[in-house]
């Protein structure tokens, strides 16, 4: 029998056993039987073989692939209606659902113990809204939201879900974990909130079925702590668009998540999901369409840049003449990892210049370095030494910006995708 023959031959009793558990299922007026549950079995195994004779052909192998996940699904849900499991009598409180801290949960099973689950709880973030610069009419929305959290009876009356979520999108160094923290400070510190936060790509690095594991565990622990503020970063990474590129691992886990937030969003809890990525093209379109709102990130402005070096630089004397706004005005391109890079650099460059200048040696000869260190403080603080406009542009030359062309073509394209309403697969 050739390739193509035996293919032909087990297409064709896929076929077969799927249109005979139809048959047997219509026969019974809908009631689900053994004999029907047992043919999806087999099924399940004919598209298993169909799928591993096609590891080579990549569109092939995901097709039989889903077809065998649909299969088991069918299977297994006739099995829980002919012989449904009886629940367990209650446990002792196993290793794995107690973490050494004490920190108990009983959602934790072997592969996603209760240290792990505690590590997603994050304490309360040291800076707030006060501590981001710029992005005033952004920062005043995500105020206005805080404020009125909470108010469940209002928002029932005009149907407003308790559950919002939001996707944070932009290139790296935007800012947008930063105003995520500020806005779960927000949230903590007023109404009580817990702040769970996972990292899309660390899941996706899970082996095979601890991923959907995870995304599971980690939606039911937010709704079983409500009210809570659920934020994903790299959230592409587990809710990858279902297209024609994507991975059978990656469908598995994508479905997993929608799921998942199916279960929160029908919970009725009061939760703010906030997702945040650099691709917002990769990100699934079904879950695009049930988020609140897409917030834009972009490359700090001069404003926000002028803000942000008036603070780094707080404490330094500037040459005269020089002033924030002309550093601001000379970083272009730079976003906020960058900005920072170059204000250490500077304050690096600025302790060497000054321990320089105001070296002390004691009697015996040898430097006195409490000496030193006392004068090296007192000159930055007078303006004895202080940043010059050469400094800051001899710093500048030996750490320009990151190359940011690709990100930008990407976040481009996936703008214009928006405008002209093609979806965002």
């Amino acid at each position: 029998m050739t390739c193509m023959e035996w293919q032909f031959e087990r297409n064709t009793l896929y076929v077969s056993l799927i249109r005979k558990a139809e048959r047997i299922n219509r026969e019974r007026g809908g009631a689900p039987s053994k004999e029907e549950c047992l043919l999806y079995v087999e099924a399940a195994r004919v598209c298993q073989e169909i799928r591993d004779q096609n590891r080579s052909r990549q569109a092939v192998y995901t097709e039989w692939e889903m077809h065998r996940l649909e299969c088991e699904e069918r299977a297994e849900e006739i099995a829980g209606i002919i012989a449904p499991v009886p629940p367990a009598d209650p446990e002792p409180l196993s290793p794995k659902k107690q973490a050494p801290s004490g920190f108990t949960t009983k959602n934790a099973v072997k592969d996603v113990p209760a240290e792990t689950i505690e590590k997603w709880y994050k304490p309360m973030p040291n800076h707030g809204f006060d501590d981001v610069v710029g992005m005033d009419e952004l920062k005043e929305s995500l105020i206005n939201v805080a404020a009125y959290i909470g108010w469940t009876r209002t928002d029932a009356a005009l149907q407003i879900a308790p559950l919002q979520s939001y996707l944070l999108y932009g290139p790296p160094g935007s800012g947008k974990t930063f105003v995520i923290e500020a806005f779960a400070r927000e949230l903590m510190e007023k109404h009580g909130f817990k702040f769970i936060r996972l990292n899309g790509g660390d899941i996706h690095a899970d082996p095979a079925g601890v991923a959907e594991k995870t995304v599971n565990i980690a939606f039911q622990e937010v709704i079983d702590n409500a009210p809570c503020i659920f934020f994903i970063d790299d959230i592409e990474a587990v809710c990858f668009g279902r297209g024609k590129n994507a991975e059978v691992c990656q469908m598995r886990l994508t479905s997993t998540f929608l799921q998942a937030y199916s279960r929160l969003s029908a919970s009725g809890k009061t939760v703010v999901f906030m997702g945040a990525t650099h691709h917002p093209g990769q990100i699934d379109a079904v879950w695009m369409d049930h988020i609140n709102a897409r917030i834009r990130f972009s490359f700090p402005g001069e404003d926000a840049k002028e803000a942000y070096f008036a603070r780094k630089c707080a404490s330094l004397t500037l040459e005269d003449g020089f002033t924030f706004r002309e550093m601001a005005e000379a970083t272009d391109n730079y976003n906020y990892q960058d900005l920072n890079r170059l204000c250490s650099a500077i304050a690096a460059q600025l302790k060497r210049q000054a321990i320089e200048t105001c070296r002390f040696c004691a009697a015996d000869g040898t430097e006195d370095l409490e000496q030193t260190a006392i004068a090296a403080g007192e000159a930055l603080k007078t303006g004895r030494v202080r940043l010059s406009r050469m400094l800051f542009h001899d710093t500048q030359k030996e750490l320009p910006p990151s190359d940011k062309t690709g990100i930008r073509l990407e976040l481009e394209e996936f703008e214009r995708s928006i405008r002209a309403g093609d979806g965002v697969q």
